[in-house]
């Protein structure tokens, strides 16, 4: 798939692994819709060719008034990335029903609301690509996590339903788990000096994302893809 003049919409794109992507697809002359809500973030980062826009993924209402305004401007998605993700660590006692609501808003519910608008236009043209940046936490359990790992599988459910229903028009999805362990500022506040030590640039797992988004991969359509193996150049 050609990427040239293609909308790709790129969630949590201020930092980490996020800018990383955005970096990789500016190369590519793509419109880029980039969204986080560290707007002067975005702004500092003047990747080219994009649109930077604020939006708090953790308010459902700011998210259905983001999708409001793409309506309204007739704004239609080709790609999308949901890559943003936040995790505090909290027992499960801790977790109050708004740490929760926070936390599955911007994983799972966010990932629900920009897919659901981006496929009505993916339908129509008979081609889409949908990437959920997921993690360990979305196949296996951690303690302190519940929400985030609750979050987390639910993208992985939520992509396989999705690559069936999709794969009749085109439409491919896949959830992608980096695979290494990234030096982005979630992790120098989550991950411990041991994991530091074997962690890489973000920059080095964002190829995968190109590869994904060429449309090439339909093989892999409904799972979980390790960035780090799809980026190396001996990969598949």
């Amino acid at each position: 798939m050609d990427l040239v003049n293609q909308n790709i919409l790129i969630t949590g794109a201020a930092d980490g692994l996020g800018l990383a992507i955005s970096k990789s697809f500016a190369k590519t002359k793509a419109k880029l819709l980039l969204i986080d809500i560290n707007y002067d973030k975005l702004i500092k980062n003047n990747i080219s060719n994009a649109k930077n826009i604020k939006c708090d993924l953790s308010n459902i209402n700011s998210v259905k008034n983001l999708i409001d305004k793409f309506s309204e401007e007739k704004v239609h998605i080709d790609i999308l990335i949901h890559n943003a993700a936040v995790l505090v660590p909290k027992s499960f006692e801790e977790t109050t029903s708004k740490y929760w609501n926070e936390m599955t808003n911007i994983s799972l519910n966010s990932g629900y609301l920009l897919s659901n608008y981006a496929w009505t236009n993916m339908k129509k043209n008979k081609k889409g690509i949908i990437i959920f940046v997921s993690s360990r936490s979305g196949i296996e359990g951690f303690e302190n996590e519940s929400a985030y790992c609750a979050s987390k599988h639910g993208l992985e459910g939520l992509m396989k339903s999705l690559a069936i229903e999709g794969s009749e028009n085109g439409i491919q999805v896949f959830t992608v788990t980096p695979g290494m362990f990234m030096n982005t500022p979630m992790s120098e506040q989550n991950y411990d000096d041991e994991y530091k030590k074997k962690w890489v640039d973000p920059i080095e797992l964002a190829p995968a994302f190109l590869k994904l988004a060429s449309g090439s991969f339909n093989k892999l359509s409904g799972s979980h893809v390790n960035a780090w193996n799809l980026s190396r150049e001996d990969a598949l």
